[in-house]
């Protein structure tokens, strides 16, 4: 049970940071709309990297992370 309430601890921090990034970006959209190609790369690589991450650390550990998300109830969020 210790487990998962440090699993939610680290994962209610991501949401804090990805809250502010967002943010960030919205802003930085807002004030520079010709940012749009330099952030989405930015954001590309964030996300390439996280489900590269994912993949690579279900393969070493011979777990499939991404077999525990619904993605469709994602939707639902």
């Amino acid at each position: 049970m210790e487990q998962n309430e440090n699993v939610i601890s680290h994962l209610r921090q991501a949401i804090s940071h990805l809250d502010a990034a967002l943010s960030l970006t919205i802003d930085s959209l807002k004030e520079n709309p010709s940012s749009k190609k330099s952030i989405g790369k930015i954001w590309e690589e964030f996300l390439g990297t996280f489900f590269n991450k994912v993949r690579s650390k279900g393969k070493e550990n011979n777990v499939n992370l991404l077999s525990l998300i619904s993605f469709p109830k994602l939707k639902k969020f």
